[in-house]
């Protein structure tokens, strides 16, 4: 893998350093968990050495920290192979819930965790279970479907190639650290600290409380072709950019549903450039968006565009305050919300729809075998509610991942209703009460 070689010791990035020192000081853990279940014909051992052969192609996966400051160390992944057909069905759910939450030693644990459940005469479940300090949905999402794609070509005799790139992910952190290095990245560092001055010091002052671990649900709503189009046309009208529209939307929501004692802290996904969307690791970009009561709504989508507009000039992440940020350490999941946004070209269907969990619908992958995805718990430290904004072709799909021990399913589900009336009315139209 290119640029790897270029250094013994290749720097954290930003998003790396921040989630370590998270763990090390609350033991608190990101994990992303996903389940596909496999039905038909299906070759154990070929999907074993296949997974291994790709998993341990791309160095990001392999990793283990230690040391302060933090050093890589890198050992191959290993793929568990587990009976479950004497389970009853209660057991087998309180087996998958505990996959999901138990915890990854960062020093001692593969952070990849991989295993294939037998649960039936005809029937596989491969589990994936992910720190998030080495990777993120979009790359389990790209693991996920070179893996697969590997084993149907291994089936058919064909020899493994693995993706050709243009840039890996130890090219990706030379290049933000170089970047942050620059003239350019200490103006941008700079003026991100002073606009979130006063923010932080409205942190200090919030009472301090543990949280150790959060499990979460998720309600998610779609929209159609038809809505979409409307929702661009009404953030044309306002000359706002597609995400400063849905950002602004979920913040009023936010304002309408939680006391004012939440602290509005959110935050934005950025890429640096676009082919770095392709790069297997935890290539989250953060910047700092303050939720504002006082606000009208045209007050509301003009502060966010400009905020967004300047965040992808200066792509600079400024998670000094944040959830992974250091004053982000101070707070527990009831003060902190997430936003992110992926805008694609492609509409994702079948295989592809599968492996992004875009469907959970039956896919038949050849005449002999089909595979669905399986909803697992969450486990997501340290956010309140995390909205997470995909726009796949012409749909809109958004999920609101929200903390249990704060939110209740009745009320999320209000606030997605009330998100999708604030984002289909005009400047003009007045919303229904609550």
């Amino acid at each position: 893998m290119t640029g790897w070689s270029l250094s013994t010791q290749v720097p954290l990035s930003i998003t790396e350093q921040r989630i370590y020192d998270l763990h090390h000081r609350k033991d608190l853990v990101d994990l992303i968990t996903r389940a596909m279940v496999f039905k038909g014909k299906f070759d154990v051992e070929l999907f074993k050495k296949s997974i291994s052969e790709v998993v341990n192609t791309y160095p990001i996966f392999r990793c283990r920290y230690s040391g302060e400051p933090a050093v890589r160390s890198f050992v191959d992944i290993e793929l568990d192979y587990i009976d479950i057909r004497h389970l009853s069905d209660t057991h087998f759910t309180s087996f998958l819930r505990q996959f999901g939450s138990s915890p990854m030693d960062l020093t001692q644990d593969q952070l990849l965790g991989l295993s294939v459940l037998r649960s039936g005469e005809d029937e596989y479940i491969f589990l994936t279970k992910c720190h998030h300090i080495i990777a993120d949905g979009i790359s389990l999402s790209l693991l996920w479907s070179e893996s697969l794609t590997h084993y149907l070509d291994s089936a058919k005799g064909k020899d493994y190639q693995p993706r050709v790139e243009t840039a890996g992910f130890a090219d990706y952190v030379n290049y933000e650290n170089t970047y942050l290095r620059s003239p350019r990245g200490h103006k941008a560092r700079n003026l991100w600290q002073k606009k979130l001055q006063s923010q932080k010091d409205e942190i200090e002052q919030l009472p301090q409380s543990e949280e150790t671990s959060v499990i979460c649900s998720e309600v998610i709503q779609h929209i159609d072709e038809i809505e979409l189009e409307q929702i661009k046309t009404l953030a044309s009208s306002e000359n706002v950019n597609l995400f400063a529209y849905l950002a602004a939307a979920f913040q009023q929501v936010l304002c309408d549903f939680i006391p004012h004692s939440f602290w509005m802290n959110g935050n934005l996904s950025l890429r640096l450039k676009r082919e770095y969307r392709e790069v297997f690791g935890p290539m989250c970009r953060y910047v700092n968006l303050m939720v504002c009561r006082d606000e009208s709504w045209q007050e509301k989508l003009t502060r966010l565009s400009a905020e967004i507009k300047y965040a992808m000039r200066t792509v600079y992440a400024a998670d000094a305050i944040g959830p992974h940020g250091l004053i982000g350490h101070h707070l527990d999941a009831s003060h902190c919300y997430l936003v992110t946004f992926l805008q694609t070209e492609e509409h994702r269907e079948g295989f592809f729809a599968v492996y992004t969990g875009e469907t959970s619908d039956w896919v038949k992958l050849n005449d002999h075998l089909k595979i669905r995805i399986v909803p697992l718990a969450t486990r997501l430290t340290p956010y309140g509610i995390y909205l997470s904004i995909t726009v796949f072709g012409k749909k809109l799909r958004s999920s609101f991942i929200y903390n249990e021990n704060c939110f209740e399913q009745k009320q999320v589900e209000e606030m997605v209703s009330r998100w999708c009336d604030r984002l289909l009315c005009g400047p003009e139209d007045i919303l229904p009460p609550l």
